[in-house]
């Protein structure tokens, strides 16, 4: 049953990270279209972790979507988008990791 909840929450990441990429191209909404789709992909996400919740403990389910959100929505970011992480953002992305892991093990 775990691994459904987790299967919805890498499906609720991804939908997460494309509408993060849809706001950024929609340049502060003046381009609708790229808005309107973040929004609806954000609805997708918000659906899916109400999926996840069903087998997952919401402490759990929470900070790795929130995590891996920030963390591939990062790197997407930096592929793409030419983003320069300093050193301090990557012990914050370590940190985070740490901190699901930790979560994880209680």
């Amino acid at each position: 049953m775990q691994m459904t909840g987790l299967f919805y929450i890498i499906l609720a990441v991804i939908a997460d990270v494309i509408a993060n990429v849809c706001l950024k191209k929609s340049n502060g909404f003046a381009d609708k279209k790229y808005g309107f789709a973040s929004l609806a992909l954000i609805g997708v996400a918000f659906l899916l972790m109400a999926q996840a919740l069903v087998t997952l403990d919401l402490s759990i389910a929470y900070a790795v979507w929130g995590a891996l959100g920030i963390l591939l929505t990062t790197c997407v970011d930096k592929a793409f988008f030419g983003l320069r992480i300093k050193p301090l953002g990557f012990a914050g992305i370590a940190t985070m990791i740490s901190g699901i892991v930790l979560l994880k093990m209680v």
